[in-house]
């Protein structure tokens, strides 16, 4: 009887096993699997590189005015530059790096008293602008305002940073918007809360579900339209990260 040829599966197009997209590692290219697959392992890459990068900012592992290299990174990662790029540009909308020609990616400088002296600000910035919320105008958000304080314990319950960075600002910047002086958001959004609040999140990352139950008496003030009330604890809400910065 004849002896059967072996079959070698590396030359067998028939017979080689196809990759586990859900196993496929960040560092092959990603132009190799499928598109939703390849969007997916993208924005995941992307996301643990800025956070990691965060959390290296925020605890002092990178300093003001260090130079971060793509390459470098990429290699570290065990991926391609794109995700670095990308995750690059995020920190730089959020005002964490700066990019210069012929002078690259570097940290921003931004200094505990600076921070502090922002959140002193914004205690006080918020306290106005919730005693001058026009109550008709509250009747029509706090709902919103509440859907957004259960985002963040949704958020806070599944790990989500970014879910909860967003939803964390957006609750703030709602109140705030309610007041019928704009100049007050202006001042605000000028603090640049996005990225302090996401700075200072890295800081307390084990505790984020004890963050999102911090604005709950936030919430029951408004529904009892205490607008007094309301500022005092928005004010002592933000005082109490200074000691993240001292």
């Amino acid at each position: 009887m004849p002896k059967a040829d072996a079959v070698n599966p590396r030359t067998t197009p028939a017979l080689r096993r196809k990759p586990d997209l859900a196993l496929v590692e960040p560092s092959l290219p990603l132009e190799q699997t499928a598109p939703k697959a390849t969007e997916e392992i993208y924005k995941s890459v992307r996301d643990r590189i800025r956070w990691t990068l965060l959390k290296r900012i925020s605890e002092g592992v990178y300093r003001p005015g260090e130079r971060l290299k793509e390459l470098k990174l990429a290699q570290e990662f065990h991926v391609s530059q794109a995700p670095v790029r990308e995750a690059f540009r995020e920190l730089e909308t959020l005002g964490v790096l700066i990019s210069e020609h012929y002078r690259g990616t570097r940290v921003r400088e931004i200094s505990n008293r600076e921070t502090q002296e922002a959140y002193h600000l914004r205690g006080y910035l918020e306290e106005i602008a919730a005693q001058l919320i026009p109550l008709e105008r509250l009747q029509d958000e706090i709902a919103n305002i509440e859907a957004l304080q259960e985002t963040m314990r949704g958020a806070a319950l599944s790990g989500d940073m970014d879910g909860f960075a967003r939803a964390n600002v957006q609750f703030h910047r709602t109140i705030v918007s309610l007041a019928p002086n704009q100049m007050l958001l202006k001042v605000w959004e000028s603090l640049e809360i996005g990225m302090r609040s996401q700075l200072t999140l890295q800081k307390k990352l084990s505790t984020m579900h004890l963050l999102a139950e911090l604005h709950q008496p936030i919430v029951d003030s408004l529904k009892l339209q205490d607008l007094k009330q309301t500022g005092v604890l928005l004010r002592e809400h933000s005082f109490s990260f200074l000691k993240e910065w001292t």
